[in-house]
């Protein structure tokens, strides 16, 4: 149960980073907003520690807030590669 718990999180906090955070476009668009939104809840669902609201071993706030964190670096640092490779020759 845990780990759809982090694919919902992550799939969802990828779009909403995607959709309404950045500005720009995002380095693999929505797939790799959605990729990143759930590696980061993976992450913090695993390593953030026992607090906030669990859900069969995995914490659920700390996925978000993870997801949530690396999605949206991903799309600052992704920005300025997609613009790189828009502007090489």
């Amino acid at each position: 149960m845990g780990w759809i718990a982090i694919l919902i999180v992550g799939a969802i906090l990828g779009w909403i980073t995607e959709a309404y955070l950045m500005r720009r476009e995002y380095p693999g668009h929505l797939w790799g907003a959605i990729i990143a939104g759930i590696v980061g809840a993976w992450i913090g669902g695993k390593y953030l520690g026992v607090w906030g609201w669990m859900l069969d071993g995995v914490n659920v706030i700390g996925s978000a807030i993870v997801a949530l964190i690396l999605s949206y670096v991903v799309g600052l640092f992704g920005e300025e590669v997609v613009e790189q490779k828009r502007n090489a020759p």
